[in-house]
């Protein structure tokens, strides 16, 4: 066997593993459901009930979308908090979710 067929056996051995790790096997959605629960412990923390923390429909790219009511200082400070969760590699938020306008007395 060619020195180049053998590199391409060996990459697609190693996609196969990682598919299977990630999907059938389970390890994809425990990572979502760590990662969300640790979400929903640092918006409770920081008292933000009507927000909401989901991690994109991809695990593998590990974006945590962010919904609900927040003023743009909340929105920013919370994509900076939730961006240092273990496990979470970006932090947006839903463009469907318009920030909340703030009220002045």
């Amino acid at each position: 066997m060619k020195r180049n067929a053998k590199l391409l056996v060996g990459a697609l051995a190693a996609v196969a593993v990682a598919e299977l790790y990630h999907g059938p096997l389970g390890a994809a959605e425990t990572l979502e459901q760590r990662i969300e629960r640790q979400a929903r412990a640092e918006l409770d923390h920081h008292e933000m009930f009507g927000v909401q923390a989901q991690l994109d429909e991809r695990p593998l790219r590990r974006t945590l979308v962010l919904s609900g009511p927040a003023d743009d200082f909340q929105r920013g400070e919370l994509v900076r908090v939730m961006g240092q969760l273990p496990g979470v590699a970006a932090v947006e938020w839903d463009p469907a979710s318009l920030p909340a306008q703030e009220t002045r007395r």
